[in-house]
C-alpha cells in the first residue's frame, strides 16, 4: 500500500506546474519600509489607512501587514496588478506572526467586498474556504485541528476551474468544493484580519493548469 510520504511526493510533482504557471512575485528587490509597486490596497469596515510595507529578513524580502493599534475588527486586502482570470491557480507563502493570526489568499476578486477567500486561522488551527459577498463571509468548506506551527511559513494554493475549487496547504489538498457565485474573471491577492501581523511572499497567479492533479490529490482526512 502506498505510504503517506509517497502521496505527498506524487502530489508535489504533479502540483508544481500549476503553481509555476507565472513567475512568483517576490519582494527581494523592493525598497524596504515602503508599500510595493503594482499592488492595490483595500480596507473594509474601518477607516484606518492600509498598513502594508516591504520588509526584509536577510536577503529575503516579503510583504508585511502591520497590526492596527486600534484593534479594529475589519480586514485588509492587497490585490496584485495583472490580467484578470477566471480559471486560475493562486498561491502564496504566509506567516501569521501576531495579533489575530488570520490570513489567506483571494481570487476572482470583483471589488473589495466580493471575492473568494481561502483563510488560514492559526489561533483556531483552522482552514476555511469562503465566498465574500457585500463584505460578508459565507463558509463553503473547512477543516480544523490542523496542529500547525504558529511561527512558521505556510504555503496556500488554490486551483479554481469552472465551479470546482481545490485548496492546498503545504502541497496537500485539504478542501474541495463547488460554488457558482462568481462565475467571471477577477483579480487575485492576499487577505488578512485588520489587527493581524502577517507576512506574505512568493505570490503567484495565473491560468489553471492540467486537471490531472485532481486524480492524485491527497485528501486531508487520509492523512489524519
Amino acid at each position: 500500500m502506498p505510504s503517506f510520504l509517497s502521496h505527498v511526493v506524487a502530489l508535489a510533482v504533479v502540483a508544481a506546474p500549476l503553481a509555476a504557471s507565472a513567475p512568483p512575485r517576490t519582494f527581494d528587490a523592493e525598497p524596504v519600509s515602503r508599500p510595493p509597486s503594482g499592488v492595490a490596497f483595500h480596507v473594509v469596515r474601518y477607516a484606518s489607512a492600509p498598513r502594508w510595507l516591504v520588509q526584509r529578513d536577510g536577503a529575503n524580502g516579503y510583504l508585511a501587514h502591520a497590526s492596527d493599534p486600534s484593534g479594529h475588527t475589519g480586514f485588509d486586502l492587497a490585490v496584485f496588478d495583472g490580467e484578470k482570470t477566471k480559471d486560475v491557480s493562486v498561491s502564496a507563502r504566509l506567516r501569521l506572526a501576531g495579533g489575530q493570526r488570520s490570513g489567506g489568499i483571494v481570487w476572482r476578486v470583483q471589488d473589495a467586498e466580493n471575492y473568494y477567500l481561502a483563510r488560514l486561522d492559526l489561533d483556531r488551527q483552522d482552514i476555511g474556504l469562503y465566498r465574500v459577498t457585500a463584505g460578508n463571509r459565507t463558509r463553503i468548506d473547512g477543516e480544523d485541528d490542523l496542529e500547525l506551527d504558529a511561527a512558521a511559513w505556510h504555503t496556500l494554493r488554490v486551483a479554481h476551474e469552472d465551479d470546482e475549487i481545490r485548496v492546498y496547504l503545504g502541497g496537500i489538498r485539504v478542501l474541495r468544493a463547488r460554488d457558482r457565485t462568481f462565475g467571471q474573471a477577477g483579480g487575485a491577492g492576499v487577505w488578512c484580519a485588520g489587527d493581524a501581523v502577517a507576512h506574505f511572499d512568493d505570490f503567484t497567479a495565473g491560468p489553471a493548469g492540467d486537471r490531472s492533479d485532481r486524480h492524485n490529490d491527497a485528501d486531508s482526512r487520509r492523512r489524519r
